[in-house]
């Protein structure tokens, strides 16, 4: 029965590197992704999965996707309308079944 105890170490290691990541990365749009990973948490629980080459996913429930996609599509037009500092083009929604999922590039060379 190491089932449990090794969804708990990954819950934990998750929980870590999310910390990690928001406490480290800076992205213009990071406050409406950080708001809609908030509502996934309080729903769901948190679910992040490493890819590989930095990249994470973070699934969400698609009852966060109308907000975020709002917050995102503000985030570009103020960015469009400035255009002094261009916003990173890391970021990818798709649809699966119930979920979005939302996949970043971390840069880990602050570390």
């Amino acid at each position: 029965m190491e089932a449990p105890l090794d969804r708990v170490e990954s819950f934990e290691a998750t929980i870590a590197v999310v910390d990690r990541t928001l406490s480290t990365t800076e992205v213009e749009s990071l406050a409406a992704i950080r708001s809609a990973y908030t509502m996934c948490t309080a729903e769901s629980g948190p679910l992040l999965q490493y890819l590989g080459a930095g990249y994470y996913v973070k699934r969400a429930p698609m009852s966060v996707k109308s907000d975020l996609e709002k917050k995102l599509k503000k985030a570009k037009e103020e960015a469009e309308k400035s255009a002094a500092k261009p916003v990173a083009e890391d970021k990818a929604t798709k649809e699966a079944d119930d979920t979005i999922e939302i996949v970043e590039r971390y840069d880990s060379s602050d570390e």
